[in-house]
């Protein structure tokens, strides 16, 4: 993945998002992904824009463009992968967790 556009589409596909449910997830105007998503050449979004989308995407900026990943070193980028795996296995541990104590409640 090269570009903002690849990692965008990328990482929408890992959430199940399309741009409509990306944009109201991230709180943004309602085709602001599918302008990204369009725009020729290299769309280069306001600041507060790509930060929604890397929250609601749930990854950090590095993964989502080649400029911030560049500011790291390849080690760093290591360990913030890992840090994105750690996260994502603790979304997943807390709603199992919830599942259970829902199940134990409703029991």
């Amino acid at each position: 993945m090269s570009n903002l556009k690849e990692r965008l589409e990328f990482y929408m596909t890992k959430a199940g998002l399309n741009p409509t449910s990306l944009s109201r997830k991230a709180r943004l105007n309602i085709t602001a992904v599918r302008d990204i998503l369009q725009h020729p050449g290299n769309p280069n979004p306001r600041i507060d824009t790509f930060i929604k989308l890397c929250e609601a995407l749930g990854i950090g900026a590095h993964q989502l463009s080649p400029q911030f990943e560049r500011l790291f070193s390849p080690r760093q980028r290591e360990l913030l992968d890992g840090i994105s795996e750690l996260d994502e296995k603790d979304s997943q541990m807390r709603k199992e967790i919830a599942k259970e104590k829902n199940n134990r409640e409703s029991a």
